[in-house]
């Protein structure tokens, strides 16, 4: 195996961190991979300015709703719909986080191109109307406005720590989802492309999710097997739709068996397609893998900028951090806990026009 050397800037730069990052579980496929702090190859995400400190060849990736800077970076990995000749690589977060454990050994949920038949017997364990499992309250106004409107028809169960209902947090999303018909299934937000593992985690729990986020989903997973938001014109043509399911079991049955991969979406191919991705950028001599083209001086003043930035990210997220630990004891009055929601809810919009 040809030994190559590594470093991937991220959430946590340990070394375990690193060994559990899929990329890397990727990589010791076919190279003989060095942790060092002399890389030739560069992985990092929006969460880390480290990577500045490393001159050779970079690769982003991200599983947030961000945009690679090609200036910064040789090679990224990402949610856009687009091609830049071999220097991007479209690989939705639900490729890593759903379909294959940490050791990349056994699939999670059912193989979506071959989904089990639902059966009248499945649907009588639905003992719950829908799901709601999320913590970021900083989100997308829609997906809280959502929740309200539905609400209004049926109650919601809420196991994560946004608008929790259920008298404390989940253990697990995947048992806590399947015991509901629905689960809503709202990215933080929406753009075109952006895909998570929300969608596809619900489909695993064996639920009709509500989606909104990504107006083209219907490339990736067939838009018959779940309510997708961007097809209707308001929220409330979606609840009365959920009303319509709801109340019908043969069309909830009909809906719940159709199948989950979009046609001509193969999800397998774009699995391979990434392994080819990354080999391409490694198996070509090191000084052509380079891609950066940048006025060197302006290169310089983009590092300088991001360094700043990230700079300012780290001191602001100590001080949430800090704030969060003094503000802990006070989560369980309810009162305090949604004055805290809207204030940042309402910080967020910015002011009414």
């Amino acid at each position: 195996m040809r030994k190559i050397r590594v470093k991937i800037c991220g959430y946590d730069d340990s070394e375990q961190d690193f060994r559990d990052n899929f990329i890397y579980k990727i990589l010791i496929k076919y190279y003989d991979v060095e942790i060092s702090e002399k890389p030739d190859y560069v992985f990092y995400n929006e969460s880390s300015y480290k990577y500045l400190k490393y001159n050779c060849v970079r690769i982003f990736y991200t599983g947030e709703n961000v945009s690679p800077n090609f200036n910064l970076c040789d090679y990224a990995v990402g949610y856009d719909y687009m091609i830049f000749g071999d220097r991007y690589y479209r690989y939705p977060l639900y490729h890593v986080m759903v379909f294959y454990d940490k050791n990349e050994a056994a699939r999670i949920g059912p193989d979506f191109t071959k989904p089990e038949p639902f059966t009248r017997a499945d649907l009588a364990q639905k003992t719950e109307f829908c799901s709601f499992v999320y913590s970021n309250y900083l989100a997308d106004e829609r997906r809280k406005n959502f929740f309200d409107k539905l609400s209004q028809y049926k109650k919601i169960s809420a196991g994560g720590r946004y608008l929790n209902n259920v008298g404390g947090i989940i253990e697990s999303k995947l048992d806590f989802e399947s015991k509901h018909k629905f689960s809503i299934a709202f990215e933080n937000s929406s753009r075109l492309g952006y895909t998570t593992e929300k969608i596809a985690s619900s489909i695993a729990a064996r639920t009709i999710p509500i989606y909104w986020g990504n107006p083209e989903i219907g490339r990736e997973f067939n838009d018959r097997r779940f309510i997708s938001c961007h097809n209707y014109e308001s929220f409330d043509r979606v609840v009365a739709r959920v009303k319509e399911i709801d109340n019908d079991d043969d069309l909830y049955l009909e809906i719940i068996n159709q199948p989950i991969v979009a046609p001509g979406a193969d999800f397998e191919k774009v699995k391979q397609g990434f392994e080819d991705f990354l080999r391409n950028i490694i198996d070509q001599p090191l000084p052509a893998a380079k891609r950066r083209t940048i006025n060197p001086a302006k290169a310089l003043e983009l590092e300088k900028n991001e360094r700043l930035a990230g700079r300012r990210a780290r001191r602001r997220t100590a001080v949430k951090r800090f704030m969060a630990k003094l503000y802990r004891p006070l989560k369980k009055i309810k009162i305090l806990e949604m004055l805290k929601q809207n204030y940042f809810i309402i910080k967020k919009r910015g002011p009414k026009t």
